[in-house]
């Protein structure tokens, strides 16, 4: 193309308005304008148009005249835009740097387009990419391509020939499934049903599908049959990624059954079905409206179709739906949640200020990519250049060891697992060094309780003196430096408490070390994760934050709904007083919460206890055609989402206390007992101590409408035959073993009596405990809680609806012998 052809272009095509010099050189064109790089403006054209701050661009050097109205995803290497003003918006001048323009475009990678730079300038466009924030999540892919390039980005050690796949390697895989998929049909806007597991590919898959400007349901691939038709057809899915032919094949046998029925074939929408992993069969296919493809086949045809230049990515805006996220939740139907591509690229550039990540850092990936937890942290650690190594739940343990991860993201319940297999480990030598071991970590962990208050972190001594609805009131009144409305009295207890507790931990400050140099080490090497652990997806029980912080190790809390896309708040590793234990932390930045009283929905003073109610960035657009349902969430107004979560924000004017501005859960609001006393009791709190005995693996409390409480319990049946000298089952395997009716060696009686002993102990001992907060009886079951049984979500929390449907007779049973 004639150069004057080019710049003509430029003018008339792109609006841009300027006198230039240019100069041909090595094939290219330079254009320089009077200050250096800069010159001209460039103008949205359209409202569809936008460009995210330093973006590159590109330009198509034949000579076709029907150029795209957007520049974001040409090949040629321009330059980037530098905004002048916050936000895509009609109109919106930028200043635009023309660096080079290639005369020859070639479909590749973005890095290999590039314009060949000094060292220097190469290492300030590093910094400038790592200083930016994604706009939406197809950002993520290209940015890291440029910037990580080589750095290792995926290992799949569990699947076939352990894929591993660096950034660079990981964008052109994406852009070739994507353009795969594109040959199969998909369109922008569309909706592709991803059911799967955690794998390279299902990253894969995500990203090719949004590249496609489409969105994923997700969903599972060993969620019930039913429920992922149901999902194919409300989602109104034009193609299926499915994890491998059996799954497949469970999806339609579900849907010939339908068609059996005269009910019509919910898969009829189909376009294309792709099998992520291994081949398929006639059975497994049959049925299907449209073709079956296997994952390598599309790869394949995509990346010959990138060669001959035959995709283009669309162009994705950050108000574009990226998923629809269907939770499994506790109750009820599942819902979908509508997240945007500006929800969860929100969450992927900004948790660095919660737990920051460094350029490769090793992260160990369990939990199901669908869950969204998993999902945002997944987009977090990549965005900051970590690599992530697949695990799953039978291989976590061997894989801790294998691969020493420098973060974990998991659930309390996987926490509590490791915390249980550290303590037996450690129960398992000559008794003397039990005895010590045991008395070195007590005094650890005394150790760290005492430093809290001392430091002015403790929650414990963060609310005001007298009933929280008392010292609330006063704290809302009080000034900073104030007895927060205890008085002279209430000052001089608290500062007497602070004493004690700095001589406490001077008196065991020298066990505290010899633990470090004897014990600590040890379940450090034992946990193997070097750096942070973060939980979600569940309440966190106080003996975890204790050990963890005894021995040295980094947990931080995070807390969110798959409506929030989904942390709201989290806490910080560092600095360590923004790491309180008890609470969930500080909001994400840009995020706001307030709480608020149930019935009214008025604003309550910090420290009194409500319902917390959000409003920010992460939050979702609405449930996917259910404007009831939408409307119910946001019932408050103004963007404001109801969490469902009941809990307080810690006042600030608190004596030695600098925990102001946290936020404390006390739990569902849903799961609220209220006694006939008129008392509401909150179960989480109650369960999370109990379950902290190695003898309790669940339970739940029950006595709506009762005088007193009364709980569920299930034994953990390795601990009770280590501990209580059970036979653990007639096959020793720690559980009760088949056609003995589920029992252990030592009685019904016995049993029920020790796991009572255990209830009254740990509940009692609760700093919140109050008399009404008894537990009169227990019911010892034996059948256990299973994902599979649908008692557990696949994040390990209860399903209480369910619960109590699978466990109708022993809740029966129980609630009568409670006291009406």
């Amino acid at each position: 193309m004639a150069i004057s052809v080019l710049r003509s272009r430029l003018v008339n095509h792109y609006r841009l308005r300027t006198s230039c010099t240019y100069s041909q050189r090595e094939g290219s064109v330079s254009f320089l304008g009077a200050s250096g790089l800069t010159f001209g403006t460039f103008e949205r054209k359209s409202r569809r148009q936008s460009l995210p701050a330093m973006q590159q661009l590109s330009v198509r050097t034949d000579h076709t005249t029907a150029w795209p109205s957007s520049l974001r995803n040409r090949r040629t290497y321009i330059g980037h835009v530098s905004r002048k003003a916050p936000g895509p918006y009609r109109g919106a001048a930028r200043q635009l740097r023309v660096a080079q323009v290639e005369q020859q475009a070639s479909v590749g990678k973005p890095s290999e387009q590039a314009i060949p730079l000094s060292p220097s300038q190469a290492q300030a466009r590093k910094t400038q990419l790592a200083g930016e924030l994604p706009r939406t999540l197809c950002d993520i892919w290209v940015r890291n391509a440029e910037l990580y390039g080589d750095l290792l980005a995926l290992r799949d050690p569990h699947h076939q020939g352990s894929p591993e796949l660096t950034f660079r390697q990981l964008y052109d895989t994406m852009q070739d499934f994507a353009a795969g998929l594109a040959e199969l049909g998909l369109r922008q806007y569309d909706k592709v049903a991803l059911f799967s597991e955690n794998s390279n590919r299902w990253m894969i898959s995500d990203g090719a599908v949004m590249s496609c400007g489409a969105a994923v349901a997700v969903r599972g691939a060993t969620a019930p049959s039913e429920e992922l038709l149901y999902i194919c057809g409300h989602s109104e899915a034009t193609g299926m990624l499915v994890q491998d032919g059996a799954s497949l094949g469970r999806i339609t046998k579900a849907a010939a059954e339908h068609e059996q029925k005269q009910e019509g074939n919910p898969l009829a929408a189909l376009r294309f079905v792709v099998v992520l992993w291994g081949e398929t069969t006639p059975a497994q296919t049959e049925g299907l409206p449209c073709p079956v493809l296997s994952y390598s086949s599309v790869l394949e045809s995509g990346a010959a179709v990138r060669r001959s230049g035959g995709f283009t990515p669309a162009d994705v805006a950050p108000g574009d739906l990226a998923s629809l996220v269907y939770t499994s939740g506790t109750t009820g139907h599942p819902k979908g949640v509508m997240l945007m591509h500006s929800n969860l690229a929100y969450q992927a550039g900004g948790l660095q200020y919660f737990f920051p990540v460094q350029p490769g850092d090793r992260v160990l990936s369990m939990l199901p990519p669908w869950h969204i937890y998993e999902r945002a942290v997944a987009y977090h650690y990549l965005y900051r250049g970590a690599h992530l190594v697949y695990t799953n739940i039978r291989k976590v343990h061997h894989d801790i060891a294998t691969f020493q991860p420098d973060h974990f993201s998991t659930v309390p319940l996987i926490l509590d697992s490791l915390y249980s297999r550290v303590r037996h480990k450690l129960a398992s030598g000559p008794q003397h060094e039990v005895a010590i071991t045991s008395a070195l970590l007590s005094a650890g962990v005394a150790y760290v309780r005492a430093r809290r208050i001392v430091k002015g972190i403790s929650l414990q001594h963060a609310l005001p003196a007298g009933n929280d609805e008392e010292g609330a009131e006063a704290a809302a009144g009080a000034g900073k430096g104030s007895a927060a409305g205890g008085g002279v009295v209430s000052l001089l207890r608290r500062f007497s408490q602070v004493v004690g507790a700095a001589v406490l931990m001077a008196l065991l400050a020298p066990l505290h070390a010899l633990a470090g140099v004897l014990v600590y080490g040890k379940v450090r090497a034992a946990l193997g994760v070097r750096k942070t652990f973060t939980s979600g997806g569940g309440s966190l029980a106080a003996h975890l934050d204790d050990f963890f912080e005894a021995v040295g190790l980094t947990l931080c809390n995070v807390w969110g709904l798959t409506e929030t896309s989904p942390m709201l708040a989290c806490r910080r590793a560092q600095p360590p007083e923004h790491n309180v234990r008890g609470t969930v932390g500080l909001p994400n930045p840009g995020t706001e919460i307030r709480v608020v009283d149930p019935e009214t929905l008025q604003p309550l003073p910090a420290g009194r206890k409500g319902l917390v109610m959000a409003r920010g960035p992460g939050v979702m657009k609405g449930y996917y055609r259910n404007e009831e349902a939408t409307q119910k969430a946001f019932r408050a107004g103004d963007g404001w989402f109801d969490t469902g979560d009941l809990g307080f924000i810690v006042p600030s004017g608190v004596p030695f206390s600098r925990c102001d501005g946290m936020i404390v859960l006390s739990g569902r609001a849903k799961d609220t007992i209220v006694l006939s006393s008129g008392k509401n009791v909150e179960p989480q709190p109650i369960e999370d101590a109990v379950v902290a005995s190695r003898l309790v693996k669940h339970m739940v409390l029950l006595g709506q409408d009762k005088r007193e409480l009364g709980a569920l319990v299930w034994a953990d049946y390795e601990a009770v035959e280590q501990i209580l000298g059970g036979s653990g089952g007639a096959d020793g395997s720690g559980a009760p073993a088949e056609g003995a009716e589920g029992r252990v060696a030592i009685s019904d009686e016995q049993l029920e009596s020790r796991l009572m002993e255990e209830v009254t102990r740990l509940n009692s001992a609760r700093t919140d405990y109050e008399h009404y907060h008894h537990i009169a009886h227990i019911a010892v079951v034996r059948e256990p809680l299973s994902f599979e049984a649908g008692t557990l979500t696949r994040s390990m929390k209860l399903r209480r609806p369910e619960i109590m449907k699978v466990h109708a007779k022993d809740v029966a049973q129980l609630m009568g012998r409670l006291r009406g």
